[in-house]
């Protein structure tokens, strides 16, 4: 079981690149975050809204995260990779 799970760990560290990586990295916190509100929160209520507001904040970094790098992609690498093919 860890053999296969080690395996899928470095088969996804060498299909992917770094700005992948860092937006399955939020994804997985997020999801993380929410499951463990939800389940902080059936003993303390505020406790549970701080890692909620947690997961918020990662959600916004995540969504920033995407946008600028759909942007530096079509605006500045299409260029540059446009220039270099010439």
């Amino acid at each position: 079981m860890y053999n296969s799970l080690f395996n899928a760990v470095l088969e996804w560290n060498k299909s992917t690149n770094e700005r992948q990586k860092l937006q399955h990295i939020y994804i997985f916190l997020i999801v993380f975050s929410l499951l463990t509100a939800g389940l902080v929160s059936l003993v303390d209520s505020r406790t549970g809204q701080d890692i909620l507001f947690v997961t918020g904040v990662a959600s916004a970094i995540f969504l920033a995260n995407a946008v600028i790098w759909s942007l530096v992609e079509s605006i500045f690498l299409a260029r540059l990779s446009g220039r270099r093919k010439r």
